[in-house]
């Protein structure tokens, strides 16, 4: 296997990574709340232009202004949910749809008033620039925000699994009549989820900033990424979209090397439009848990 393709893989997979982190958020939204959240992407760019306004100049304020964004989208989304979304979830799926679409038009155009220079980002936070070994070369912020939302997602897993408020999450998601009828406080449920999803989101921004210039643009893009990290993943288990969003990764870098810039991003989507063709219920159609 040549260095070149090492490099892509490798690139891929850390990419794909990050990409199940976004895909995570949206995931326990629409798992749990039954809500498309199309305004998800939107939510990672208040993690990027945070850090962005932050503008950390070594690893300690990095790690501090992932915290503040990550805080101040949880904010964000606890104002949305209890405001916007909640009132509307007895009026069906289309208002939920249009509530969101809006909310993504307003961040959109927000983000376009208040930072009219486009494609900014932000220098390297960490000690060290690249590691590199065998002819391959990885840059240290791509290789940290891969491992960081590895660790997220597990962090997550161990949440969704393993605690009493993920099985009240589950509860919900399973069974929303169940979960009423043994008294769960559904709407805090709710809340809590929404938050969670927001969070998420900006940090995985944060995480990208370094990697990828921002752009208010880049929010809707990064919707439908996580859309197709989700729906490809399934609705069976959260590590479906974790794997989901590997591939992801792994599709745009590979791909790159076979055809050019657009016409590569364009082979990737047809390719999953086929998977989802194929294969509708996703990676993961079910899954049992204790």
């Amino acid at each position: 296997m040549s260095s070149t393709l090492v490099q892509l893989v490798l690139t891929g997979l850390l990419q794909g990574l990050l990409y199940s982190l976004i895909g995570l958020g949206l995931y326990l939204v629409f798992s749990v709340m039954r809500v498309v959240n199309f305004a998800h992407g939107y939510l990672v760019l208040i993690g990027m232009y945070g850090v962005l306004v932050l503008d950390p100049q070594n690893l300690l304020d990095y790690a501090v202004a992932l915290v503040i964004v990550a805080v101040l989208a949880a904010g964000v989304g606890y104002a949305v949910e209890r405001f916007l979304i909640e009132p509307g979830l007895d009026k069906g799926g289309h208002s939920q749809l249009v509530i969101t679409l809006s909310l993504g038009i307003v961040f959109q155009y927000t983000f376009q008033v208040l930072f009219p220079d486009p494609f900014q980002t932000i220098a390297n936070p960490w000690p060290w620039d690249a590691v590199t070994s065998g002819g391959v070369t990885i840059s240290v912020p791509r290789i940290a925000a891969g491992v960081i939302s590895l660790v997220l997602g597990l962090a997550v897993s161990w949440l969704v699994y393993r605690t009493r408020a993920g099985k009240i999450m589950r509860a919900c998601s399973e069974s929303l009549s169940g979960a009423l009828h043994v008294g769960v406080h559904v709407p805090r449920t709710y809340r809590t989820t929404f938050v969670l999803g927001a969070a998420l989101a900006a940090v995985a921004g944060g995480l990208l900033l370094p990697i990828q210039p921002v752009s208010p643009l880049l929010g809707l893009e990064l919707t439908v990424k996580a859309f197709i990290v989700v729906v490809i993943g399934g609705s069976g288990a959260l590590w479906g979209t974790v794997v989901a969003g590997v591939l992801l990764g792994l599709a745009e870098a590979v791909g790159s090397l076979y055809a050019p810039g657009s016409l590569a991003t364009s082979l990737v989507y047809a390719l999953f439009f086929l998977v989802i063709l194929l294969r509708p219920q996703g990676i993961v159609s079910s899954v049992r848990t204790a």
